[in-house]
């Protein structure tokens, strides 16, 4: 059986949350159900952030005095993580109070661009975390339309671009898929 971290869990409780049909079939009902959806699925989003930024700051402690640099690239990223987090709950929230306003078609739209963020933000943040892959010099990036997360940018050598995808592969969720665009920077010939 396969366990999921704590925030990935929550995370996805609260995507399934804003993704749940409204009960009402007008359009009054569909944004007060979204609304609702919103606010219940926020205390998870925060949740998550946090336990992001815990074990961020834990990883970042782990790396010792000869890594210092490299740990406050970490912290830093991790930081922006976390307030992307943040910022994706109250995007959230904004995105369902808009889903309501047009009805049921757009609040699948407004979850598909939801469940993207949340690849994107969960892949990086397990490149970030594992300690296994520089990911300084990786953008993540994720199409909601072919439901693809892209690794987009350099790695310094062979073992760590075959560990980033096999990173991202086993984080992504929902039937994402992973594609490997990452090169690597000159390695010594040997």
């Amino acid at each position: 059986m396969r366990r999921y971290p704590f925030w990935l869990v929550t995370m996805g409780l609260a995507l399934l949350a804003l993704a749940t049909p409204g009960c009402d079939d007008t359009a009054k009902g569909v944004k007060k159900d979204a609304e609702e959806n919103a606010e219940a699925a926020k205390p998870y989003v925060d949740a998550a952030a946090a336990k992001a930024q815990e074990t961020l700051e834990d990883a970042a402690a782990a790396a010792g005095p000869a890594a210092e640099e490299a740990g406050e690239q970490l912290k830093e990223l991790g930081e922006k993580a976390v307030e992307g987090a943040k910022d994706l709950g109250d995007t959230a929230e904004d995105g369902a109070d808009k889903a309501g306003d047009k009805a049921g078609d757009k609040a699948a739209d407004a979850g598909d661009a939801v469940s993207a963020a949340a690849q994107t933000t969960m892949v990086k943040g397990a490149l970030m975390v594992g300690g296994e892959v520089d990911a300084s010099h990786i953008d993540v990036d994720t199409d909601a339309a072919t439901r693809t997360v892209m690794l987009i940018g350099s790695v310094p050598n062979t073992a760590q671009r075959t560990a980033a995808e096999r990173i991202a592969k086993s984080t992504v969720s929902n039937g994402y898929s992973v594609r490997n665009l990452l090169r690597v920077a000159k390695e010594p010939k040997g």
